[in-house]
């Protein structure tokens, strides 16, 4: 996240600004048309995360497709979802949450995966493994989250007990720093953030236990689905160019237009160094990790542990691949 006092308000917190997009150089006045307008709900201080959306942004791969996106930041996942049907038409955000929401009753079509692993631990230099922060203050973003989750697999798996101490992502390098916690689990580029601006701290673990755990999904409102669904089709159109440019290119290029986005410009070490937290190609839910994770917050209590006997039929209830598959088939042809 930028730390930079100029950023957009979160919303929640206050109003998030319109993120516009211009028409590629070279389009003629009379080619312009109105473009389809998506708001689209994202997180504080999750610019890497979303990688693949912001860099198809600014290489102009939506104004080519006619959309226009309507950028509107929460302070997390579960804020955004619980706005999806007001005033939103689609939400990124955890896995984790958006099953919450559904196993609640909330509505939407899931059409495909934007990030993986995205669970870096950052802390005191002194600790070195998530066993030596046995017994010890660890921040999390919130109860609802993915990263919660996560940390909870992590205290079973390893037969481990943290003193969960809930955070704002963006509060991370202060509550390190006032000695609040002794550690932190998050998304990015907050936690590289922490990294660069917290004193004596940094990656204790960058990747999750857990292999291509899947971490973040795109959804969209039923309704948008409904009545725009070629609308879809060219916004993964236009991401999946998005997530070819980060497989393509140098991590240097990503980072370039990563801390472009964070609307700070000394932000380029952070993203650089938050790239390497996360896998931002693989538009698919890698499965495995999906079952291991909706079982691990039915073991929280965070749902009903019948929703997860058979994980895969649950999800295929709301995952929706034929728009995915027409985006893919287009680029192919």
């Amino acid at each position: 996240m930028s730390m930079n006092s100029n950023r957009r308000k979160v919303l929640g917190v206050g109003v998030a600004a319109t993120i516009g997009t211009t028409l590629p150089l070279g389009t003629p006045l009379f080619a312009q048309t109105k473009k389809t307008v998506i708001r689209l709900a994202d997180q504080a201080g999750a610019e890497v995360d979303y990688a693949a959306i912001w860099v198809a942004e600014n290489q102009g791969y939506y104004d080519q497709e006619g959309i226009q996106i309507d950028r509107r930041t929460y302070p997390n996942g579960p804020a955004s979802l619980l706005d999806l049907n007001k005033n939103l038409d689609a939400v990124m955000c955890g896995l984790g949450p958006i099953m919450q929401y559904a196993a609640g009753g909330g509505q939407f079509t899931m059409v495909c995966s934007v990030t993986k692993y995205n669970a870096p631990l950052v802390g005191r230099t002194q600790y070195k493994s998530y066993a030596d922060l046995n017994g010890k203050k660890v921040g999390t973003p919130g109860l609802g989250t993915i990263h919660d989750a996560i940390l909870f697999y992590i205290e079973k798996t390893y037969n481990l007990k943290f003193q969960k101490v809930p955070g704002r992502v963006a509060d991370i390098p202060a509550m390190l720093d006032r000695g609040e916690v002794e550690a932190f689990i998050a998304w990015e580029p907050a936690s590289a953030s922490a990294v660069a601006k917290a004193k004596d701290v940094h990656y204790i673990v960058q990747l999750p236990p857990i292999h291509n755990a899947e971490s973040l999904d795109l959804v969209f409102h039923p309704t948008f689905i409904k009545e725009k669904p070629d609308a879809v089709v060219r916004f993964l159109r236009a991401t999946l160019k998005g997530m070819n440019f980060i497989k393509t290119k140098s991590k240097d290029d990503v980072a370039n237009i990563v801390a472009k986005k964070m609307n700070d410009p000394t932000a380029k070490p952070i993203a650089f160094m938050a790239l390497s937290s996360v896998l931002l190609t693989d538009p698919r839910l890698d499965m495995p990790s999906t079952r291991l994770i909706l079982k691990t917050i039915a073991e929280q209590g965070k749902i009903d542990p019948a929703l997860v006997v058979n994980v895969d039929a649950w999800v295929g209830k709301y995952l929706d691949y034929s728009f995915l598959d027409k985006a893919e088939k287009s680029l192919k042809g």
